[in-house]
């Protein structure tokens, strides 16, 4: 295994080198890859070198060309008859940290996101594609602007999908930058096109639809990432409003019945945080409200039918680097429920193991599916490893409960929930490799 995971980087060494080589040849490096036909990364499907640009309007077709570094296109074998996870078909590219939304006919459009290269970065890709519920299988779409990773989509009430921010490929070796980016997916023309620039780059941040249609976009690194911007669907804009109160990354946003906006933790340069805030749309002001037992940066938070807000996981110190997560975090199992009541947090039952990375999905029956995550960084030399048990949270109960596990250990892997109540798990890291690999969760 070992000489194996050495050969594999040898491999992909050889192929970045390459890469550097030409785009060298191309005069293309700091300004990011150029559109010469290569391919890196050994994954069976191709691939071409390149980035979009940074464009303020709308251009058209961004069938830019794309880098590809490789990773995990096998996966686990046939489940358990009588498992509530199945396989479905591969993505045509492996992948973590991408998103992935339902789109208004009741496919998912999946977005760029990373692969590892040979230091265990974490580099962005450009690449698109559907998956259809109806056949199980996944289809290329038409290549996105701009290679990002840990960004954000947001589906619009027009039905166009908005990608903002993230982690920008800007050339060999490895070069990672916050982008201000942002485009839009049209699925009546399968294209992609870019939209107004964001005020500032911004990575690891959150987009919120509001409920008249604009989008809340708070926060992320870098540090100067400290205003808030509203993105018109109208003007194709963004423009910027009041700062909030505190500078956060890796935390939280969530859409609360009352309208308003929750954000909870995150992490600075001071630090994690166990802090929150509230923004009123129709106010246009941040409140601060009440704080978490825990600091947590990496959590989730899912808005439970009761109204009240799950917290889970994450890491209570600064585990969120550029591209990759801190070997020494340690993802902590306590969780919280915040009451827009009372504004206060309090513990609930705890899960069953630290989980940062991980995903948590709403179920039709108002439980919450939690699976996945970061374990640690192996020090024998396999990397980053992630878990593939799944458990399930009771807002009844207030309890955590084990579930089936998942066939395939994944963490930055996405999970998204289907018009017919299954979800759909892509992609993610594994053992120590980006996969392609693809599963569906259903209840027995």
């Amino acid at each position: 295994m070992a000489s194996q995971r050495l050969e594999e980087r040898v491999r992909l060494f050889c192929a970045a080198t390459l890469i550097a080589a030409l785009m060298s040849s191309c005069g293309g490096s700091s300004g990011g890859p150029t559109t010469s036909s290569l391919s890196a990364g050994g994954n069976g499907s191709g691939g071409t070198v390149g980035s979009g640009g940074s464009g303020t309007t709308a251009s058209g077709s961004c069938d830019t060309n794309r880098v590809l570094w490789g990773g995990n296109t096998g996966g686990a074998g046939a489940p358990s008859s009588i498992s509530r996870f199945t396989n479905t078909g591969y993505m045509t590219n492996p992948r973590a940290s991408h998103t992935a939304t339902l789109l208004s006919d009741g496919k998912v459009l999946v977005v760029n996101g990373g692969q590892l290269d040979i230091d265990d970065l974490l580099v962005s890709i450009v690449s698109a594609e559907i998956f259809d519920p109806s056949v199980g299988k996944f289809a290329p779409a038409r290549a996105p602007c701009v290679a990002r990773e840990f960004h954000s989509a947001t589906l619009l009430k027009t039905g166009e999908v908005l990608i903002t921010g993230g982690n920008e490929f800007s050339g060999y070796p490895t070069w990672l930058r916050s982008t201000a980016t942002a485009e839009l997916y049209d699925p009546a023309i399968g294209k992609f096109a870019k939209t107004g620039n964001m005020a500032v780059g911004r990575t690891y941040h959150t987009a919120t639809l509001l409920a008249d249609g604009r989008v809340l976009v708070v926060g992320g690194s870098p540090p100067a990432a400290t205003a808030a911007e509203i993105y018109d669907p109208a003007t194709s804009m963004f423009s910027a409003i009041a700062n909030m109160p505190t500078v956060r990354a890796g935390h939280t946003a969530t859409m609360l019945p009352s309208g308003e906006v929750l954000i909870i933790g995150g992490q600075n340069d001071e630090g994690t945080l166990a802090t929150a805030e509230l923004y009123d749309a129709k106010t246009n002001t941040f409140t601060a409200t009440g704080s978490m037992a825990a600091p947590r940066t990496g959590h989730t938070a899912t808005l439970l039918a009761n109204g009240k807000v799950l917290v889970a996981g994450g890491a209570p110190s600064k585990a969120l680097v550029t591209g990759g997560i801190d070997i020494s975090a340690s993802p902590q199992v306590t969780a919280e429920l915040y009451d827009p009541l009372t504004g206060l947090f309090v513990a609930t039952a705890s899960m069953s193991t630290g989980r940062i990375g991980h995903t948590a999905t709403l179920l039709p029956d108002g439980t919450v599916l939690i699976a996945g995550g970061f374990k640690d960084y192996s020090s024998s030399g396999r990397g980053y490893e992630s878990y593939n048990s799944a458990e399930i949270y009771d807002p009844v109960t207030a309890s955590f409960s084990a579930t089936d596990p998942m066939n395939t250990a994944r963490f930055w892997h996405a999970a998204t929930i289907l018009r017919d109540g299954r979800v759909l798990f892509t992609g993610g890291i594994g053992a120590d490799l980006a996969l392609a690999s693809a599963e569906i969760y259903k209840s027995l």
